[in-house]
């Protein structure tokens, strides 16, 4: 990695963090780890980033960027219906394959504050899911009301499953099993989105 181009260096220590996050947690990410891990010098680390909570936010802004593409790539049926279907599968799906980059952002311990990037990140997130509302709206396949308000009530229904279900309390006798009935759950909570017929 050339020490004339910083861009390399970034995404190796960016790939790094990432992975780090991902197998142990905000707690397995040290700048000093993240740089062995990335084989970079351990100052190059702190070149790129601050401290371990300007990494972290960076993290953060790319798993919320990651997700609205999920979403949007995810939505691209010609029936809104099975749009709004496939977007929020997206949505819980990637948060279950990236639990610790999810609960970064969802968890107990919220980031201090974020970076107008990571705000701007969150925004696109949102707007994903509202794009999946308008479009059922406008198919007549969604009943009325405010898009942006029925897209908090999605995103607060499809957080509800993510949540629950990384932290493990999906399970049989008190709920429907997560690991072999997720699929019915989010059909059964997005039936409550449909008009009544």
């Amino acid at each position: 990695m050339s020490p004339r181009d910083p861009g390399p260096t970034r995404a190796a220590v960016l790939l790094s963090a990432s992975q780090l996050l991902e197998s142990g947690g905000p707690e397995a990410v040290t700048l000093r780890a993240v740089g062995e891990a990335a084989g970079v010098s351990r100052s190059a680390a702190y070149r790129h980033f601050d401290d371990k909570a300007a990494l972290l936010s960076e993290l953060a802004r790319l798993t919320l960027t990651e997700m609205a593409e999920s979403i949007r790539a995810a939505a691209i049926d010609t029936d809104s219906r099975v749009n709004l279907r496939l977007g929020s599968g997206a949505y819980v799906d990637y948060a279950l394959q990236n639990p610790h980059h999810y609960q970064l952002i969802f968890g107990e311990t919220p980031l201090s504050a974020p970076t107008p990037e990571l705000e701007a990140a969150a925004d696109e997130a949102m707007a994903a899911l509202q794009h999946l509302i308008e479009r059922a709206q406008t198919a007549g396949q969604l009943g009325g009301g405010a898009p942006r308000e029925l897209a908090t009530v999605l995103w607060v229904l499809l957080h509800g499953i993510a949540a629950l279900q990384i932290t493990g309390h999906l399970h049989e006798p008190r709920t429907l099993d997560g690991d072999t009935r997720l699929n019915e759950l989010l059909d059964l909570a997005l039936a409550s989105f449909r008009p009544v017929e």
